[in-house]
């Protein structure tokens, strides 16, 4: 394997252009990127949620109050993971860094291969997803309008779009700029969680099989056993300052996540039941509920990843040679092992786990207010 597909900040690079797009982490002219970025967070951030819920308001029939509240609440819920996760953008860069420091600890070819398929391919494979998916939608959100003569969303607007031409281009396009933008402030949103997730998981398992090597070459000197066993520990205090670290970045705006989830998926279950009068009003929104439910899966994921990861440390240093080793050795690689029995779990907003139990958990409540509903009908 290539040793330059070890570069953890290749991986985000997209990222990073999807930032510039939004008007901020450049280096171009920073008055005409300042206009640009208020021009952003007046049109994007904030009218473009706003028009959606003024329609919820102004709504004259329940199929245009539910159309506007679903995507109303995503929309929301997306300017305020943006703004939660805009002032770390300093941090992210910073745990950027720390990423390639431990890149460097990659070196040999066993642990390159693990490397490039199990961290930089899946968390290229994220960002993948998560550009198809919802750039996706606004495609087919476009497609539809233009095929029926509508707008994108039926929501409020000050002009009247169905008097003329041009009146109609107008609100199209506002409207499609700003669902694009609100994609492309999402993308960042919900992609940067389970890809830095993804790569500090496997850094702990590399973390591991280093361990698990320490004493087993017989033609490595007791001192150079010490030495990397050091190295070790260093690595895992900086693993756990930096998954701190992460989780503070992530934290508040997953919290939001989960409650939009949940809020949406109680208002989807609800035109479900009361309200969808055809098939692909059915269809709609069942697929609807499934999105949003798989939107939180990747970061659920490699919470739990993370978590097993790093209790599984301690089996790695029990698995080193530390038998043959000398008394100064195993007294460290007890202390070692007495830090490693910590448990870490990351939390949203320090109440829900950032693990599949929280995923399953948001599938049963689901689940539970479907059944109650179903026996309301």
């Amino acid at each position: 394997m290539s040793k330059s597909k070890v570069d953890a900040v290749s991986i985000f690079v997209r990222l990073i252009f999807f930032w510039r797009v939004l008007g901020f982490t450049t280096n171009y002219n920073k008055h005409l990127v300042r206009i640009y970025d208020v021009f952003v967070t007046i049109i994007v951030t904030l009218a473009f949620p706003m028009h959606l819920m003024l329609g919820v308001i102004f709504a004259k029939d329940k199929e245009t109050i539910f159309i506007n509240l679903a995507i109303g609440i995503s929309s929301i819920a997306c300017t305020a993971k943006h703004f939660m996760l805009r002032p770390s953008i300093d941090k992210i860069l910073y745990v950027n860094n720390i990423l390639r420091q431990l890149d460097e600890r990659v070196q040999n070819v066993a642990d390159t291969d693990y490397y490039v398929k199990q961290m930089r391919e899946k968390a290229i494979f994220m960002i993948n997803f998560f550009i198809v998916v919802y750039f996706s939608v606004a495609i087919m959100a476009l497609l539809s309008a233009l095929w029926t003569g509508k707008i994108l969303y039926p929501a409020y607007v000050l002009l009247d779009w169905q008097s003329g031409t041009w009146r109609y281009l107008a609100v199209m396009t506002f409207q499609t700029f700003g669902l694009n933008m609100q994609i492309v402030q999402n993308l960042t949103n919900d992609a940067y969680g389970p890809m830095v997730l993804c790569m500090l998981s496997g850094h702990v398992h590399l973390l591991s099989n280093r361990v698990i090597h320490i004493g087993h070459d017989h033609e490595t000197d007791v001192d150079d056993n010490y030495a990397e066993l050091v190295r070790s520990i260093e690595d895992y205090k900086l693993l756990m300052s930096t998954t701190k670290l992460v989780e503070r970045i992530i934290s508040s705006s997953y919290m939001v996540q989960f409650t939009a989830v949940g809020v949406n998926v109680v208002v989807g279950l609800i035109y479900l039941l009361f309200f969808a009068d055809n098939l692909f009003a059915y269809c709609y929104y069942l697929f609807h509920i499934v999105a949003i439910m798989i939107e939180i899966f990747p970061c659920c994921y490699y919470g739990s990843m993370v978590q097993a990861e790093f209790h599984a440390l301690s089996y790695a240093i029990f698995r080193s040679n530390w038998l043959t080793q000398p008394r100064k050795f195993r007294r460290t690689a007890i202390t070692f092992t007495e830090l490693s029995l910590k448990d870490v779990t990351m939390t949203a907003g320090g109440m829900m786990r950032i693990h599949l139990d929280s995923f399953f958990k948001t599938c049963k409540m689901g689940y539970s207010i479907f059944t109650v509903l179903q026996s309301l009908k």
